[in-house]
């Protein structure tokens, strides 16, 4: 396409080089060993000795020295270094698909035992690479990241990749979701669904979001809140109910207002 940058461009030749040698690409399975989180963690207890560990993850950083490199792999628990020697891999790899084919974003699979460099640096000493995921998108700036506000929010995959804190409150998130779940249910509340479709929309004062259900022939509206449902099970027999759920308000937009939010009710 007309409208890929030099980048795209790159990476696209990349993914066809490695076709081309009869490599996938895009494999539905790799045998994972352990989370970076779960290698550090069994380095650190004494349990490592030279058996070999596999940890997948997406290249963060590389640095290519001649016949050895060293590269960042980062996985949802951490990062960890990998060091590759040209005579460690199998024959023709290391310069004619790592130094050529492997671009930052890429998701590989590294096995190798667990070593320490003579900086310190726990890292994996590779002897076997799996390609999991061609990126065929350039990583954002590692240095100034991504700045613009409207493009955080707009492409929110972006922010998560290029600001590694913003992760931290969803995870924040996921605690206090659970933490809140955990004393309802001690308390003997019942957490109920009730319906995102209704025909009338009622529990507080907001403009609904509106839709169209084509079998019925009629308007329904995207719910603003769950009180009228839950009322209507106190009366049904139920003491104690409670619904954490999203909620719609067809209203204005700022980073601190979204129309479409959780609530708990």
């Amino acid at each position: 396409p007309a409208n890929l940058s030099d980048q795209e461009r790159s990476r696209l030749h990349n993914l066809e080089a490695l076709v081309a040698a009869g490599i996938e690409p895009y494999p539905a399975r790799v045998k994972r060993t352990h989370t970076v989180a779960d290698a550090r963690a069994l380095f650190e207890r004494g349990d490592a000795g030279e058996d070999a560990v596999t940890v997948t993850g997406r290249i963060k950083r590389m640095r290519i020295m001649g016949k050895m490199s060293f590269a960042d792999l980062e996985d949802g628990t951490g990062s960890i270094q990998l060091v590759l020697r040209k005579d460690s891999l199998p024959a023709n790899f290391y310069d004619d698909v790592w130094k050529k084919l492997i671009d930052l974003g890429d998701f590989v699979g590294a096995t190798g035992p667990l070593v320490v460099t003579k900086t310190g640096e726990l890292s994996v000493d590779v002897r076997e690479v799996q390609f999991l995921s061609k990126a065929l998108k350039p990583m954002p700036d590692k240095w100034h990241g991504v700045r613009d506000q409207e493009k955080r929010y707009r492409r929110r995959y972006v922010d998560l990749l290029a600001n590694p804190p913003v992760r931290d409150i969803f995870r924040t998130r996921a605690v206090i979701v659970r933490a809140l779940r955990d004393f309802l249910d001690g308390e003997g509340f019942l957490e109920v669904e009730t319906p995102i479709l209704q025909p009338l929309y009622g529990g507080a004062a907001a403009r609904p979001f509106v839709t169209h259900h084509n079998q019925l022939h009629q308007d329904l509206y995207l719910r603003i809140s769950f009180e009228l449902y839950l009322k209507r099970l106190i009366v049904g027999g139920y003491d104690r109910v409670y619904e954490i759920g999203r909620d719609f308000r067809n209203e204005g937009v700022s980073f601190k207002h979204n129309p479409e939010f959780t609530q708990l009710e």
